[in-house]
């Protein structure tokens, strides 16, 4: 028996040792839940919010369908660089959890008043525990779009917007389609257009029906009345917006166009950086297969531009 018991004391003590004792998790409301990760032996004094892209995405940038680990990676790059960061799970997860999540009263601005309250909470109500003095939003995908409108809502002193759009998602739908399924392009773009203009749409092509049941349909609504670049020329802190030359979701020239809509934005193409943040010149299956693979670092191209940017903020 004791044998027994000091195996357990020892597996017990080296997971003790393996957490990483600069990493916390914290409930920030009764929606959002994340991990704050700050460098070892450093007073950090900037705090990056990640925000996660479009679908049931979590803090570490994985999903059912998927764990590639990329946001926890660049969690983790950061720490390195001396930038703390708080990453969260979207509220779709703890709704979930707790059987109060009803798909057709989710709207886009309630992941706008989550990126907000994240830095809210560390400004406004914690500032004595964590003394950060700058705040930062990586907003990667759909969350590029989310840390912009954010911005807005909350003060903030830069931007960095991965694999984003300038795009509003109707026509990046209806252009996803036109490439995918040509045949539906017009169904697509009819339904769209009811959608923007009366909220709603009854009547479509049933082969669309995924994309535009009538549960997510008020979602679409107020995720379509935003235009990236129009929101971009409100917004005058300094700006950085990333693309990569092998993302099959965003094409890498979009990065250009986005950065030209602030008053104070550059913009970078990572070269076979893909949509996830991976090294991978495949735009094929390969590609792909990145998504499911938690084991493939962190670009080094996008790792060499956030140190540049972030130098600023240390």
């Amino acid at each position: 028996m004791k044998y027994i018991f000091g195996f357990l004391v020892f597996i017990f003590s080296q997971l003790l040792l393996a957490q990483n004792p600069n990493s916390q998790n914290l409930e920030i409301n009764d929606f959002i839940d994340g991990t704050l990760l700050q460098p070892e032996n450093s007073s950090s004094k900037t705090l990056a919010i990640i925000i996660a892209g479009s679908g049931p995405t979590n803090r570490d940038g994985n999903q059912d369908i998927g764990k590639n680990n990329s946001l926890k990676m660049l969690a983790e790059f950061l720490a390195k660089e001396g930038i703390s960061s708080f990453r969260y799970d979207k509220r779709i997860f703890k709704m979930a959890k707790s059987q109060t999540l009803d798909e057709s009263k989710l709207r886009f601005d309630d992941f706008v008043k989550d990126a907000a309250d994240v830095v809210n909470y560390f400004k406004l109500y914690h500032n004595e525990d964590y003394g950060f003095e700058n705040y930062i939003f990586i907003g990667h995908s759909q969350g590029a779009l989310i840390a912009e409108l954010a911005s807005l809502k909350t003060a903030v002193n830069g931007l960095i917007l991965l694999c984003g759009t300038s795009q509003s998602i109707d026509k990046i739908l209806v252009s996803q389609i036109d490439k995918q399924a040509p045949f539906l392009t017009e169904d697509l773009k009819n339904a769209l257009d009811s959608i923007s203009t009366a909220g709603y749409v009854n009547e479509y092509n049933p082969l669309l029906k995924t994309l535009l049941r009538k549960s997510v349909q008020p979602f679409m609504a107020s995720w379509m009345k935003y235009d990236p670049i129009e929101i971009a020329k409100k917004i005058d802190i300094p700006v950085l917006v990333v693309g990569g030359t092998t993302d099959i979701q965003v094409p890498a020239e979009e990065a250009e166009v986005f950065s030209k809509g602030f008053k104070n934005g550059n913009y970078v193409i990572i070269e076979n950086m893909n949509h996830i943040l991976k090294t991978i010149d495949d735009i094929g299956l390969e590609n792909q297969k990145t998504y499911m693979n938690p084991n493939l670092p962190l670009s080094d191209g996008l790792k060499l531009e956030l140190a540049k940017f972030l130098e600023k903020f240390k």
